[in-house]
């Protein structure tokens, strides 16, 4: 298997190395969203310098749609990042996948849309544009999963671990929030938790430089899952390590290494953190009634 896994920092690059992750994910302020840790260009130069004495595979992450206002500046910080030779991009955007796959040909290109990517057709689709490997949406119950992955299992990938994003706005609401009640509170790249009326969940938050993102309340946990869909042809997977702390994403990583047993595992982590299936069993079609 795979294994995609978002770093920050040195001791992780080393770390994820020895646990053969198969490529890590670097962000950037201007490039990615959804993370806490976006790294400078010192940082990103020094990161990914270290990557390649490990001989380690490295994407950056363009995880957000790239407005027409800022496409010079986008091109000016690819072409910067490019010096650093990453061996691809992940994402968002169709017009940024397009750009990138005609400017550098050499490079991998992931794109993941977290929503819309959500049947064969799709897949197929999006390969014939330019894609080498396509995330599936986080939407998609296990049995639509499995049929997708018996159709193009090497050229997909799905995200195996970690929060998943459940609302995104462009708006930065938390600082309008404070602003609203008169609190002098830096918001940038912390996590708050929400907690709805009338709900006993807890909600991680943050807001970055391009809006403020609402995440579920546990994490996606499908290890069995995986080891099925691995047995059909799935080849790729993402760990999101976002509000997540190392050693628990080490433990991951040697679940899907098949290097720790799965009970063991979840005893481990479930000290922590609360688990979900997502939507595995829970098409989204299933929503409760309202009476008008």
């Amino acid at each position: 298997m795979n294994l995609f896994v978002p770093i920050h920092h040195h001791e992780q690059l080393a770390s994820y190395s020895l646990l053969k992750v198969s490529a890590v994910i670097l962000s950037t302020a201007f490039c990615s969203s959804k993370t806490q840790h976006p790294l400078t260009m010192d940082e990103l130069s020094s990161i990914s310098s270290k990557a390649e004495d490990l001989n380690l595979p490295w994407y950056l992450s363009v995880n957000r749609m790239i407005l027409q206002n800022e496409w010079s500046t986008f091109e000016q910080e690819i072409k910067h990042i490019n010096t650093y030779h990453p061996t691809g991009f992940i994402v968002s955007d169709l017009g940024v996948m397009h750009y990138l796959k005609k400017r550098y040909p050499d490079k991998k290109i992931v794109l993941q849309t977290d929503t819309t990517i959500t049947n064969v057709q799709d897949v197929e689709i999006l390969l014939s544009l330019g894609a080498d490997l396509i995330a599936l949406a986080r939407e998609l119950t296990f049995d639509e999963v499995i049929d997708i992955v018996r159709s193009h299992g090497d050229r997909v990938m799905i995200s195996g671990f970690g929060y998943q994003s459940m609302s995104t706005s462009s708006r930065p609401l938390m600082s309008n929030y404070f602003e609203h009640i008169n609190k002098d509170i830096d918001v940038l790249y912390k996590r708050f938790t929400l907690q709805e009326e009338g709900r006993l969940e807890r909600y991680p938050a943050m807001q970055d430089n391009h809006g403020f993102h609402i995440f579920t309340a546990s994490v996606l946990e499908i290890f069995n899952e995986v080891k099925a869909l691995q047995d059909i042809g799935l080849n790729h997977l993402f760990i999101d390590s976002l509000f997540i702390d190392d050693e628990t994403i080490q433990i991951v990583i040697k679940v899907f290494n098949e290097d720790l047993a799965v009970d063991l595992a979840l005893a481990e982590i479930s000290k922590k953190y609360s688990f979900s299936k997502a939507l595995y069993y829970t098409p989204t079609s299933a929503v409760k009634g309202v009476n008008l």
